[in-house]
């Protein structure tokens, strides 16, 4: 992402809001407008009504007092016309009101849905109201001039605020969003120099802001992320170090005797074999060490279904099996028909890569006791040998790869280094939770708490 994207959703953002800004203020202009010319046509028509009353109160003696309707008249009669007619004798009889016989020959037009309104002149609306009394038929037009005039007025100064607040607002609103967007930019340069930059420094972190608080959030979302794969390459940069040493060392042990043979072989024929004995069981440590990579790599990248199975019945079987695979007695205490949730296969696997560690570091004289119970609605798998112990120091360490406990003074101990990392990822990808603690008097013990089942 370049720099100059950053600016044009600054553009982006101001126009979006100015433009509802904008909708907002018109629609709020509008209404209001609306309901002050309602409000000032409505009083309009009760003027009306009000010079209608006072108008045949006027007509005495049949005819109409002019001067007592304009006395008892308490509004402007200049705009207004006035006719009043009555038939009697089979003659009509016919008033009107200054100028009222001038006002009815301009040409009319009426107000569609709205037959009360006429328009003459152009644009002068009249309100035209009609009524009949003891034969008398009243009619008066009343002039709109002042409350066009009046509403003009209210209208334009209405354009003009919203105008100025449309400006204003959209000020503000540019303002506040290149306020808001700087940390933004800021954010994508300092990504810019940091992707630019080969390679990566270690423990890269993106500048946080202190304000606002979403993108001071995100950044620090953003730095949490980068530390975190900071940590994976690191670990993942171990691992292949470490897969490297240990691919090297029988690679150069198989190598070192092939070169003894070729040099000796035909002179002393008494060591070759010697020496294939020697390269066949280092071939077969990198063939184990190869495999457990492998089978790491595919759990890496694998999920696991989980089922209710009946683990008291999964462990009898297995053990019933596996009893002559180690020199150890193997102790079951086993609650009966103890079930729980856990895929059946990675349960397999993480008992038997436990059982190897602890036949590893235990004699042949020390037992190891697998231990399975229910407490507070949770499922404990315990596996207990009574061997060389773990530190607490060396606790959490333990299921790093190609991590051997004390390995100055167990360098005769076979393994992979991975048996202990492959049970931490099964034990994950069944969410088990496992923990290790010291077996007294001596020896180690793995805790495994499973789901009820």
């Amino acid at each position: 992402m370049k720099i100059t994207k950053g600016r044009s959703s600054a553009t982006q953002i101001t126009w979006y809001y100015s433009f509802v800004l904008a909708f907002i203020t018109v629609v709020m202009g509008l209404s209001l407008t609306g309901v002050v010319g309602y409000q000032l046509a409505v009083s309009k028509i009760n003027d009306a009504n009000g010079l209608m009353n006072s108008l045949q109160s006027s007509f005495i003696d049949d005819r109409l007092d002019w001067e007592h309707w304009r006395a008892n008249s308490n509004i402007d009669t200049q705009d207004t016309y006035v006719k009043v007619y009555y038939d009697r004798n089979n003659e009509r009889h016919t008033f009107y009101s200054k100028n009222t016989k001038d006002y009815l020959t301009k040409k009319q037009r009426h107000v569609p849905l709205l037959n009360t309104i006429e328009i003459r002149d152009f644009w002068h609306p009249y309100y035209h109201l009609y009524k009949t009394n003891k034969g008398i038929h009243y009619e008066i037009w009343v002039g709109f001039h002042s409350v066009t005039h009046l509403f003009r007025l209210i209208f334009y100064t209405i354009i003009l605020v919203m105008l100025v607040s449309f400006l204003i607002g959209t000020w503000l609103i540019s303002v506040l969003a290149k306020k808001l967007n700087k940390p933004l930019l800021n954010l994508t340069k300092s990504a810019q120099i940091i992707n630019q930059s080969q390679p990566l420094p270690e423990d890269t972190q993106l500048p946080v802001p202190k304000n606002p608080q979403e993108v001071q959030e995100l950044t620090k979302e953003i730095n949490r992320l980068l530390r975190q794969l900071d940590e994976r390459v690191k670990l993942n940069q171990q691992f292949v170090s470490d897969a490297s040493h240990e691919l090297r060392t029988p690679i150069t042990a198989i190598r070192g005797h092939v070169q003894f043979i070729q040099r000796h072989g035909k002179t002393h024929p008494e060591i070759i074999d010697r020496s294939l004995g020697f390269i066949d069981s280092e071939s077969l440590r990198m063939q184990r060490l190869v495999e457990s990579l492998l089978n790491l790599s595919r759990l890496d990248k694998s999920t696991i279904s989980v089922t209710k199975i009946n683990m008291t019945q999964v462990i009898q079987e297995f053990i019933e099996g596996y009893r002559d695979s180690i020199s150890q007695k193997i102790i079951l205490k086993l609650s009966s028909d103890v079930w729980a949730l856990v895929n059946s296969d990675s349960l397999e696997q993480i008992i038997l890569a436990l059982l190897n560690n602890a036949s590893k570091y235990s004699s042949p004289e020390e037992a190891i006791t697998i231990k399975l119970f229910q407490a507070n609605q949770e499922v404990h798998l315990e596996i207990a040998d009574g061997g060389v112990g773990i530190s607490d120091e060396e606790k959490n360490k333990v299921f790093e790869r190609f991590y051997g406990v004390d390995k100055a003074r167990n360098q005769n101990i076979p393994g992979t280094g991975l048996g202990l990392a492959i049970v931490k990822r099964l034990a994950d990808l069944n969410k088990i939770t496992i923990t290790i603690s010291d077996n007294k008097p001596k020896g180690t013990k793995f805790d495994l708490l499973f789901k009820k089942g």
